[in-house]
């Protein structure tokens, strides 16, 4: 149950953030960690058709805290298998809530997209080299287990969910099973 926790965090704050992307003048529902659960800071809560600015920020904040996430479920050393079950889903709850933002991006003009993108290149840029350099360690521990070395891989360009054009360009097959083409 304890290893379990940072994932289970990683959901509670993909909850938090979807709901604020996905209800336009409706309260954030917010969920209540369970007792000892970790506690990760959410993003700033936006509504629907926010600023362009604060959905590249949205986005960014997202990618971020799902790279911490893994990390943290990396750092316990867990056995391949549990680590891709806990990846996989994830990867699911995250490319849903990427998906609902690049809705809302794709509802913003032309103009307004290329803000979203500028402020999310922003945010990526202003990562911690740590962070990624223990993101790539991580990946390392597993590079034996091909499946989990490419999941774990995927991560690294999720934001891409939220890019139509770029779903579409990069993954034809996922923007066709996501409805997007």
């Amino acid at each position: 149950m304890i290893k379990c926790l940072p994932v289970f965090g990683l959901f509670v704050v993909l909850a938090f953030v979807g709901t604020a992307c996905g209800k336009k003048d409706a309260p954030a529902e917010t969920t209540a960690p369970a007792a000892g659960a970790a506690q990760v800071a959410a993003p700033p809560a936006t509504t629907a058709s926010s600023s362009p600015e604060n959905l590249g920020q949205k986005i960014g904040s997202s990618y971020v805290l799902t790279l911490e996430q893994i990390v943290a479920v990396m750092k316990d050393k867990l056995p391949a298998d549990q680590v891709k079950t806990m990846l996989k889903d994830m990867k699911a709850g995250t490319i849903d809530l990427m998906v609902g933002m690049g809705k809302e991006r794709e509802a913003m003009s032309v103009e307004d997209r290329a803000v979203v993108d500028r402020i999310l290149s922003n945010k990526i840029g202003g990562i911690s080299m740590d962070l990624f350099k223990q993101y790539q360690e991580g990946q390392t521990l597993y590079k034996d287990d091909a499946e989990l070395f490419a999941l774990i891989a995927d991560f690294n360009i999720i934001t891409q969910y939220a890019n139509f054009d770029l779903l579409k360009k990069q993954l034809p097959e996922e923007a066709k099973r996501l409805g997007i083409i």
